[in-house]
C-alpha cells in the first residue's frame, strides 16, 4: 500500500511514511483537544463551538493555538480554582445541612 501511494503521488516511500506519521499525530492531537476542550469550563472568549472549529479546521496550527491559549482555564473536576477541601464541605453542609448533626 505505501508502494502504491508513493507511486501514485510521485514520493519515495520515506515521504510517504512520514506523512502518514504527521496525519496520524495531527488526527490524535485534534481528538485530545476535543475532549479535552468539552471538559473545561469556562473556556477563553466563553463559549466552546469557536474553538471546536478552530481544532477541526484549523488542522495542526489550530489544534497549536488551542493548546497554547485555550486551555488557561482548568478542566471541570479538577481541584485547580475550586477551592480547599474545607471550603467544599463547608458548602456542602451549608447546602445539605451538616452530616454530624443526625
Amino acid at each position: 500500500m505505501l508502494r502504491l501511494l508513493a507511486d501514485r503521488f510521485g514520493l519515495p516511500t520515506a515521504a510517504v511514511i512520514l506523512l502518514l506519521v504527521i496525519l496520524l499525530v495531527q488526527v490524535a492531537l485534534q481528538v485530545h483537544s476535543l475532549l479535552d476542550l468539552a471538559k473545561r469550563h469556562p473556556v477563553p472568549g466563553g463559549r466552546k463551538w469557536p474553538w471546536a472549529l478552530l481544532i477541526v479546521a484549523g488542522s495542526l496550527l489550530g489544534v497549536i493555538i488551542y493548546l497554547a491559549i485555550g486551555r488557561s482555564s482548568p478542566p471541570i473536576g479538577t481541584d485547580q480554582g475550586v477551592g480547599t477541601a474545607e471550603a467544599r464541605k463547608q458548602a456542602l453542609d451549608r447546602l445539605y445541612g451538616d452530616r454530624d448533626r443526625r
